[in-house]
């Protein structure tokens, strides 16, 4: 996201978010959140919504 610099920032990006199970005993937490870009041409990012996607590992 920052590889142009911090004036240049893109203004739309769009980003993969995955729950995931925490395997540490000692955790306050049951599940935490992975968050990741996902690249895709500029020119696609309008008019997209929210879509969720079932992904069992």
């Amino acid at each position: 996201i920052w590889s142009q610099g911090i004036r240049s920032v893109p203004r739309r990006i769009r980003v993969r978010i995955a729950r995931k199970r925490n395997d540490d005993e000692d955790a306050k937490e049951e599940l935490y959140s992975l968050v990741t870009v996902v690249e895709i041409p500029k020119e696609e990012l309008k008019g997209l919504g929210t879509k969720v996607i079932d992904d069992e590992d």
